[in-house]
């Protein structure tokens, strides 16, 4: 029984007492009035306006509980609900009057309209890619990025669905995931991050009891809209480590690591009502595999560090420097789908031939960690990196190239914090192993950052 039945019921019997209670009362006043003699009483026109106010309650009582059994009059504007099954009988479906995803279902409905209007253009190469996006930032936005920095951008893409950008303010950090969503036909979500910030709410939205609506934040709407087709979705998260991104994002950290998306279902409620949103299923919201995160980070004091925990499932991106200018090339959007990026990407990791050589530089690259750093590749990175350097390779880059760029960023990260002095005296000897295993010119951006914990 919901809570507008009891009122109901009560509505009722308050309303048979107070009648009851009355008409004692009058009957009481005849008798005394016949036996004692109270003639004044009984014509007293104060009793007469006293009794028909009296009576008035019950019989407005009666007649709301009356209007609000025929639906033809509600006089409080409380919801009204009703509980009936689920189809598997488990759990409640509640049938409101009112809907709590207002917005969501406006999207239902816009979508739906868009669904035959969207085409994708056919992309067959990815190092072809890369070039039109450099150019188009070029050209377009007035945005130098070295093609280097274009590759590892697509490869980071496609081997983890989180990436952060780091570096100095006015590199370009936003602006090249700005660039890359307009490129492709799809507008960028930007979600500036609070510094209050400390759980899922705070990101996805919460219901609010006293409203009887959900509080739909940008994101909760981006991620229902990637639900609709296959365009590719980008949410930046602006400054995300001014509050501390293992709290707020901790769930997508664990969902966005699932291979399956049927797997990746972000719970928005505890319960289903019959009037949601058509794509909140039980509750519960798809994460597609079209959707991507890129959080940018700045390092100060106003910032919070960035756990291990982190670092070891997103891409990272070092913009350092602004790339020099380059003779612009004029280039349009290329529209390419999900499916699309993804299937390139499959085939990169088709073609590639050097999984044997890649464990090689894997297996000694990390004998060399663990006898002067004592640390080394976790299955998490050895899975990335197999990941990485196939579609790095597929973007027109080196293969080893590749390896030396995602080890500066991923695995020598690691050295951050560990004893300065005992790092500072191991790195020459570590740089001269390294020269001997790959060869004095390869492994430069390995060596660079090394320089950076060089104590002179």
């Amino acid at each position: 029984m919901n809570k507008n039945s009891k009122l109901n019921k009560l509505i009722i019997t308050l309303s048979i007492i107070e009648l009851l209670l009355i008409i004692f009362f009058l009957a009481y006043l005849l008798v005394y009035s016949a036996v004692v003699g109270g003639d004044s009483l009984i014509m007293s026109n104060t009793l007469y306006a006293c009794v028909f106010f009296i009576l008035m309650i019950p019989i407005g009582m009666i007649f709301y509980y009356i209007a609000l059994k025929s639906n033809r009059k509600l006089i409080y504007k409380f919801e009204r609900e009703e509980t009936v099954s689920s189809k598997g009988g488990s759990k409640p479906i509640k049938e409101v009057r009112a809907q709590r995803f207002s917005e969501l279902i406006a999207i239902d409905e816009k979508e739906s309209r868009k669904l035959n209007e969207i085409t994708f253009d056919k992309v067959t190469s990815l190092c072809d890619f890369c070039e039109q996006f450099r150019n188009y930032c070029a050209s377009q936005k007035n945005l130098y990025y070295s093609i280097d920095d274009v590759r590892s951008f697509i490869s980071n893409l496609a081997t983890s669905k989180i990436m952060i950008l780091q570096g100095m303010s006015g590199t370009g950090k936003t602006s090249i995931a700005l660039a890359f969503e307009d490129f492709i036909g799809n507008q960028t979500t930007v979600i500036a991050v609070q510094p209050m910030w400390k759980e899922r709410s705070d990101l996805i939205g919460y219901y609010n009891e006293f409203t009887k609506k959900f509080n739909e934040t940008p994101l909760l709407k981006e991620l229902y809209k990637s639900n609709f087709n296959d365009q590719i979705f980008i949410i930046v998260l602006d400054e995300l480590n001014i509050a501390r991104i293992e709290y707020y994002f901790a769930e997508f950290l664990s969902l966005l690591e699932y291979p399956n998306e049927d797997q990746r279902t972000l719970e928005i409620t505890n319960d289903s009502w019959s009037k949601d949103p058509k794509l909140l299923v039980d509750g519960r919201l798809k994460i597609r595999s079209n959707v991507y995160f890129i959080g940018t980070a700045n390092n100060d004091e106003s910032t919070f560090a960035i756990s291990d925990k982190v670092y070891d499932r997103a891409m990272i991106i070092n913009l350092d420097k602004k790339a020099d200018k380059f003779e612009k090339i004029e280039q349009n959007r290329v529209k390419i789908s999900n499916s699309n990026f993804e299937e390139l990407v499959k085939d990169a990791q088709k073609v590639y031939s050097n999984y044997g050589k890649l464990n090689e530089w894997i297996n000694s690259f990390n004998k060399l960690l663990i006898d002067y750093f004592n640390i080394n590749f976790g299955n998490r990175m050895v899975n990335q990196l197999k990941k990485y350097v196939p579609v790095y390779v597929a973007c027109g880059g080196n293969e080893l190239d590749g390896f030396d760029d995602f080890v500066s960023k991923k695995i020598l990260r690691k050295l951050e914090g560990k004893d300065a002095l005992k790092i500072s005296s191991s790195i020459t000897p570590f740089k001269d192993e390294l020269n001997m295993t790959f060869g004095k010119e390869n492994m430069t951006k390995c060596k660079k950052y090394l320089e950076t914990f060089e104590i002179k």
